[in-house]
């Protein structure tokens, strides 16, 4: 079990202490020190620890088009495009009694609007032997209303990467043969959310591998939308409760 003993296991643990700077920290899961970014400025309150983000600033498309070793321990820098692993994900959403929120920040390059921020108030990662089962419930319909609520279409599914997404043909059902990355693929349904695919400047042909993916409720051309930026940040989901804020 994670414990936090005397050292802190979260960007919440540090807001509650008194840190109150946006920058890099070190956190120490399952014992061990991993840096990660906190935002501890935003206006629902901070404590949020950032578990994946494609930076803008980000050059190279296929930078998470990585191995599932690669995707279980984490890569990239706490500052820039990241990903906390699959094992930390596990522990740090594994705490008895101290469910997590999730909040996604998305920055898109193209289509009719340019940023969003959806939250969700379960988030959970399961255990190796569990394929790090995906737990993604409690939509917050009130922050982002009913078209944005995209990647509870693959709560339940486990985890698996998409290294090569080469089509069968040359015109896949739901981009199922594109999909690029490490992410909770759904295998014979459509998948609604994809932040760990290539980050795209300009829409490719139907056929070519998919980047990065948020499907909006009744409006099919956003499977064709770009970004810019995402970012998926963690805390614990009583924080507000517990500080006094009351903003989440």
């Amino acid at each position: 079990t994670n414990k936090p003993g005397n050292r802190s296991v979260s960007c919440s643990q540090l807001k509650r202490q008194g840190h109150n700077e946006n920058k890099v920290y070190k956190i120490y899961i399952l014992g061990k020190p991993v840096e990660v970014w906190c935002d501890m400025t935003s206006e629902d309150g901070g404590g949020w620890t950032v578990i994946q983000r494609q930076s803008k600033d980000e050059k190279n498309e296929s930078f998470f088009d990585r191995k599932f070793e690669e995707y279980e321990s984490g890569f990239g820098t706490a500052g820039g495009s990241f990903w906390i692993g699959l094992e930390n994900l596990r522990a740090l959403t594994s705490f008895p009694n101290n469910q997590q929120a999730l909040k996604i920040e998305m920055k898109r390059s193209n289509g009719p609007w340019s940023t969003t921020v959806v939250y969700y108030h379960k988030f959970q990662v399961g255990s190796k032997d569990q394929q790090y089962k995906l737990t993604i419930e409690e939509y917050d319909y009130k922050k982002a209303g009913t078209v944005y609520n995209a990647m509870s279409n693959q709560n339940g599914t486990g985890f698996t990467v998409k290294l090569n997404g080469k089509p069968k043909s040359k015109e896949p059902s739901c981009f199922k043969e594109t999909l690029t990355g490490g992410w909770w693929f759904k295998v014979k349904e459509c998948n609604y959310a994809n932040l760990n695919g290539r980050k795209l400047g300009f829409v490719l042909p139907i056929a070519w591998p998919r980047g990065i993916a948020w499907f909006e409720t009744g409006e099919t051309e956003s499977y064709y939308y770009t970004f810019e930026k995402v970012e998926m940040q963690i805390r614990d989901a009583d924080f507000g409760f517990c500080t006094g804020s009351l903003k989440f």
